[in-house]
């Protein structure tokens, strides 16, 4: 219960689930079950490794260690097995946590489930040939129908995660980051300025998101929507959040917003600090063109200036961006100098 508490207070689980802890609680009863199920097999037909990935997925790291052990730990008691199979399970869920607790945005787990299923065939017959001394017919046997049984299971829920939860708004951000979309033609019509920096910006935050492995669609709708305010005459929280109600923007993007436009709100999202860096570097270059519409600019020293101030103003100490990743994307800026003269 404390590593539970402590992951929703410290924002510790994955794809969003700490609003939905529904998820989590059936897993695990699931995995209860399968603790009693497993009572009445033989040990090479235990299928942990679907367990322990499910339950990663569904919370998040450390939630999913510390649960994972706890069942298995529990199966041990019911079943009084080998310590032996104590350790071949527990290399099976580091197996399982290590190959998909860190998937990309675009959660291609073909390569980690292949590798994963290989090696869990390994680890099954190295724990019967230390518990036997030889390997049977009938231990390759158990050991594939285990292979197979996992593989059907790791399918369904990786292809569930990513279709209904990772990807379930994917048809609305593909519709909101139309530069045909009504609200950006309204913008545009309202705004022509308006409108062309929100352009360059979901430029730079698509491919910055996409530079260091961020949710590219919710960083461009982000870079289009993050002063949407302005349509309801005051570029400010409250008139940006009753637009993102009006349009059914995704929970993601709001809290996008939210974390933008907040007057108290700490950035914590990649996305978020990438619309924020986006739109301070844009918004420098524009500013230093409408001066002089001919000047020669040096963009090197603008993206130290605009770096120093961001970082120093304390408003990235809080988001999950790494020193890496900050560092990949000021080099991104400092390189894109042909396109800056877009913002002429």
């Amino acid at each position: 219960m404390f590593v539970v508490l402590t992951a929703f207070c410290k924002n510790g689980f994955y794809y969003n689930n700490a609003k939905h802890p529904g998820r989590f609680l059936t897993v695990y009863v699931v995995g209860i079950l399968l603790v009693v199920l497993n009572v009445f097999l033989i040990d090479k037909l235990w299928l942990f490794l679907p367990l322990a990935v499910t339950l990663v997925l569904f919370s998040g790291l450390q939630t999913g260690i510390v649960s994972y052990l706890l069942l298995l730990y529990l199966q041990m008691m019911l079943t009084g097995a080998d310590p032996v199979v104590f350790f071949a399970y527990v290399c099976i869920g580091i197996i399982g946590i290590a190959l998909f607790s860190y998937l990309d945005i675009d959660f291609v787990f073909g390569v980690p489930l292949f590798t994963g299923l290989v090696l869990v065939f390994a680890a099954l017959l190295t724990m019967e040939f230390a518990l036997s001394g030889h390997l049977q017919f009938d231990a390759f046997l158990y050991v594939a129908i285990n292979i197979f049984v996992s593989f059907l299971l790791l399918t369904f829920v990786l292809k569930y995660v990513s279709y209904h939860i990772l990807h379930k708004d994917r048809d609305k951000y593909q519709e909101i980051n139309d530069p045909e979309f009504a609200l950006l033609t309204e913008l545009k019509n309202t705004s022509q300025r308006a409108y062309y920096h929100a352009v360059h910006t979901a430029y730079f935050s698509e491919k910055l998101a996409r530079k260091i492995g961020a949710d590219e669609m919710l960083a461009k709708a982000g870079g289009y929507y993050h002063k949407i305010g302005k349509m309801r005459g005051t570029n400010n929280l409250k008139n940006a959040l009753e637009i993102a109600k009006e349009y059914h923007f995704p929970p993601q993007l709001v809290q996008l917003l939210k974390e933008y436009g907040g007057k108290n709100t700490v950035l914590r999202s990649k996305e978020a600090a990438i619309v924020v860096l986006a739109d301070a570097m844009v918004s420098s270059v524009m500013f230093l063109f409408e001066k002089d519409k001919n000047a020669v600019l040096d963009y090197e020293q603008i993206v130290s200036v605009v770096f120093k101030k961001q970082i120093g103003s304390g408003l990235l100490d809080h988001c999950e961006l790494t020193m890496d990743q900050l560092r990949q994307i000021r080099t991104m800026f400092m390189e894109e100098t042909l396109y800056y003269d877009f913002l002429r």
